[in-house]
């Protein structure tokens, strides 16, 4: 058997300590890979894949250009978003609740919100500068926001898709420090016409509501048992409900009482469709973009006086199908943790798969006397 030399070790070839240093050099470059695989955020620029996204989420809306008003250069407009995180993105957790089946929300201003809707976030959204030249849409979540989202940036951009950008980097998500943060800095940067997102009911609305903001308000309203299935999807096994896990049975109970994000559907909808004779308000229903894609996109069209040509319109038609906008990178939402699954069926009448006849009928129940007197109503099928 060979000796060791002097000093205990063997010295390493010019081989071994070539492949060591390509060893060293393939680790370096996965781990900056993987910091890179997660937006980094503003406030947090040592945490990686941990904090998500501020600097690298400000987008335009730009009618001028479709890739106009970027900030971050376009390699950051496609990284991806990690999921929420409560050490990154709650400001804390005072104020943050733990339900039945680990459901957690956030109490702000009496309402249930998502953690990621923290004070600091809401303050911002109400208190944000808009423009008469501004477009803010609003919904009750699962009820086709992202559908109109697309169709309102493609209205103010001649119907092109933005190459290497996707839709979340042209809104403005004032109450959420997660996904779409915006400071009022950057969004006071940011060309005309603006695009602002909001999940809101009416007394808490974006810039004060339609009738203290100049902007104009579109909301999107779907009936309430296509709602309620969608957003049991949504919200379940998610990191922003607390990894909720309850049954069907568990959550049409919650969701009929109100206590989920953003809490009670007919109160929050109500209460927009109160308002809808404000000049700068248009309400919209989700079933009647089904039934008549061409007429509502017109009435769109013209709401935010938007010259739309017929090859813009057509452009427009093909870009908001279902189908296209499932697999489009630019409005699919692959690129946000936990938002893989985000478009689901996208039907009217999905809530048959989940409802039991007992369960249906005591909903049109309830719909009945929540209703009545409003004057609205929806197609269920």
């Amino acid at each position: 058997m060979g000796h060791m030399p002097q000093g205990g070790m063997r010295r390493p070839t010019a081989a071994a300590a070539v492949l060591l240093l390509l060893l060293l050099l393939l680790c370096i470059g996965a781990h900056a890979v993987e910091q890179d695989a997660c937006l980094p955020s503003e406030a947090h620029p040592s945490a990686g894949c941990a904090a998500a996204n501020l600097a690298a989420s400000v987008g335009g809306g730009s009618r001028a250009a479709p890739q106009a008003g970027a900030a971050g250069g376009s390699s950051q407009q496609t990284g991806r978003i990690c999921e929420y995180q409560d050490e990154v993105h709650a400001e804390g957790m005072e104020g943050i609740e733990i339900g039945e089946h680990g459901y957690k929300y956030r109490i702000v201003d009496g309402l249930m919100v998502p953690p990621y809707v923290t004070p600091t976030r809401y303050n911002a959204s109400r208190t944000v500068v808009t423009r008469p030249t501004d477009v803010c849409y609003c919904s009750f979540p699962k009820s086709g926001s992202t559908w109109l989202a697309t169709v309102l940036y493609l209205l103010l951009n001649d119907g092109v898709e933005p190459e290497g950008r996707p839709l979340r980097s042209n809104l403005h998500w004032m109450e959420s420090s997660w996904t779409y943060p915006r400071t009022q800095a950057e969004v006071d940067a940011l060309p005309s016409p603006r695009i602002f997102k909001s999940h809101m009911p009416h007394r808490m609305a974006l810039a004060g509501g339609p009738r203290n903001s100049p902007c104009k308000h579109i909301y999107i309203a779907r009936n309430p048992k296509d709602v309620a299935v969608s957003y049991y999807h949504f919200e379940s096994g998610k990191a922003w409900s607390g990894r909720y896990n309850g049954t069907w049975e568990h959550w049409l109970r919650i969701f009929t009482e109100g206590r989920v994000q953003r809490g009670d559907w007919f109160e929050h909808v109500l209460s927009w469709w109160e308002q809808r004779d404000a000049p700068n308000l248009l309400f919209l229903k989700y079933e009647d973009l089904k039934s008549d894609f061409r007429g509502q996109l017109r009435r769109i069209a013209a709401y935010l006086q938007v010259q739309l040509s017929a090859e813009a319109e057509e452009r427009i038609v093909s870009a908001t199908t279902f189908a296209h906008m499932r697999a489009a990178g630019f409005s699919n939402h692959k690129h946000i943790a936990d938002f893989e699954g985000f478009f689901r069926k996208g039907e009217i009448g999905s809530w048959k798969d989940r409802f039991t006849m007992a369960q249906s009928e005591a909903f049109d129940k309830l719909c009945r006397q929540r209703m009545a007197g409003s004057g609205l109503e929806f197609d269920f099928e």
